[in-house]
């Protein structure tokens, strides 16, 4: 793992591969790690570069870890790893952070693939953050993590895969993790992303209890000529559900995009 000093951040990433530049944007409380597989299947086609956002995996967050503070750090290291335009895989929290990225760094995203994820949750969301706040006062980082694991994915999830969730969230500061989610679930880019005007395709885990399939629809009809995949016997991290079947909805997009 590398490490990059931006914005009063040191950030650890990701990075293998050679060709178009591929940056993956993680889910709340996980880190680069989330995209172990992606990394080691798609550097053979991409230079492929996954960041541990700040307060997440070894980042550091000695700023607010915020999702437009995330946004603008990723698009600090697009311009110092001289990525841009990146094409651009972003799951869960990613997608606000993308919608912010696109809107500060114009020029800076080629194509763009947000799985999982919403634009605007209104009181529900705000209602979430409150709950998650309350739960990790109450239980501390580790039992939340234990839980958020075994609500977030399926039973048939390999338990390997489910150990590592768990430790992820269980590792994070329990302030950090709140302001974090506090700003995710109460994100509204709704018009951040109408506003987009890179190819995008939206892909959705058809069991998804977290971000439901209609939060995802909502964003196909906000962008311009989104595409939309739901991805059957998947729910809310996807890519951990159904490695092959996310591959089979996004890889197609972006190597059409890369020109590949």
């Amino acid at each position: 793992m590398q490490t990059i000093e931006v914005r009063g951040e040191t950030l650890h990433y990701e990075r293998a591969g050679s060709g178009p530049p591929l940056l993956l944007v993680h889910s709340l409380g996980t880190g680069a790690w989330l995209w172990r597989d992606e990394i080691r299947r798609w550097s053979s086609l991409f230079d492929v570069i996954a960041v541990d956002a700040r307060g997440h995996g070894r980042s550091t967050a000695r700023g607010a870890p915020t999702v437009p503070e995330i946004a603008a750090d990723l698009a600090a290291v697009i311009a110092a790893l001289g990525l841009a335009p990146a094409h651009v895989v972003a799951i869960s929290m990613g997608g606000p952070i993308s919608a912010h990225l696109i809107a500060q760094a114009p020029g800076s995203v080629a194509s763009l693939v947000i799985a999982d994820s919403f634009a605007n949750q209104g009181e529900a969301g705000a209602k979430r953050a409150e709950t998650i706040a309350a739960v990790v006062r109450d239980v501390g980082m580790a039992e939340f993590g234990r839980r958020y694991a075994q609500d977030t994915l399926l039973p048939a999830t390999p338990r390997p895969v489910f150990d590592e969730l768990a430790a992820s969230l269980g590792a994070m500061d329990a302030q950090t993790y709140i302001a974090c989610a506090t700003s995710v679930f109460t994100s509204d880019v709704r018009d951040l992303m109408a506003a987009i005007r890179v190819p995008v395709r939206i892909v959705v885990g058809e069991r998804d209890n977290r971000t439901p399939p209609a939060l995802s629809e909502a964003i196909a009809a906000l962008i311009p000529g989104a595409g939309l995949h739901h991805i059957a016997d998947a729910a809310h991290l996807a890519n951990l559900d159904q490695p092959e079947r996310f591959e089979a909805a996004v890889l197609s997009f972006l190597t059409a995009q890369a020109g590949l």
